[in-house]
């Protein structure tokens, strides 16, 4: 599983499964800047609604 993947994944089918957010608190502290910031626009999305979490 990668970040980018999930990204992708998240934002194509507006969903985030409950395994992908575990994987993404789980690998925080090892992401490097860019992740950090694509994790941090995962997070906008969900709170704003334009991405559920869910099942797919």
């Amino acid at each position: 599983m990668s970040l980018i993947q999930i990204y992708l994944d998240a934002v194509t089918h507006q969903v985030i499964t409950r395994e992908e957010l575990g994987y993404l608190a789980g690998h925080h502290d090892q992401f490097d800047a860019t992740e950090l910031k694509l994790s941090a626009r995962l997070e906008t999305l969900i709170r704003s609604g334009s991405i559920s979490v869910g099942s797919r």
